[in-house]
């Protein structure tokens, strides 16, 4: 049997690789116009990365592992794989997504820095959209939720699209939220 390896066990991903490849799109000075897709959307697709508006609670399970739901939530953004909502649904019925905190429409500048570099792990930055209401929110990784994908035919309407850079931004950040160091051996 194998010992376990002294301290944290190290991250999937090559960790200043990654921060790089974060810290180049997320300085990028043209950022904010590489954001959001402007393009008109067609009826029915649905990809990962997609902002939805859905008025709906936030599912989780309490500290005695009991259902509850809390922090009604108007935007949610989908981290389910965009390839999921191609198959059919008998194949694949669900996707995930995740709820978005409004931070409003003003946040003071260094807290918006730090939100803008992608400095937090469980928190991915999103910016106002230009159909939106001007608010700065993030997306909280930490508490996922599954939702059928007929809801994407009814109540969950995309209002917000990711040009790529911005999705490939949102891949590096999953990785980092789900592949960090754990901690597992400090001390």
């Amino acid at each position: 049997m194998l010992s376990p390896p002294e301290g944290r066990w190290p991250p999937v991903y090559d960790a200043q690789g990654l921060a790089d490849v974060i810290d180049g799109l997320a300085g990028a000075s043209d950022f904010d116009t590489r954001f959001w897709d402007l393009r008109p959307r067609v009826q029915g697709e649905v990809f990962q990365g997609d902002l939805v508006q859905l008025d709906s609670a936030v599912p989780l399970l309490d500290e005695a592992g009991d259902p509850v739901v809390t922090d009604d939530c108007k935007f949610w953004l989908i981290i389910g794989n965009t390839c999921d909502f191609e198959r059919p649904a008998n194949d694949v019925p669900w996707t995930q997504i995740v709820p978005t905190v409004d931070l409003g429409t003003t946040v003071d500048r260094q807290h918006l820095d730090v939100f803008r570099r992608y400095q937090y792990s469980r928190r991915f930055y999103v910016p106002p959209w230009p159909s939106g209401d001007g608010h700065h929110r993030f997306a909280d990784f930490t508490r996922p939720v599954t939702i059928h994908k007929a809801a994407f035919v009814g109540p969950a309407q995309v209002v917000g699209r990711m040009q790529q850079p911005a999705w490939v931004l949102l891949h590096s950040c999953l990785v980092r939220f789900l592949a960090r160091d754990d901690g597992r051996y400090d001390v």
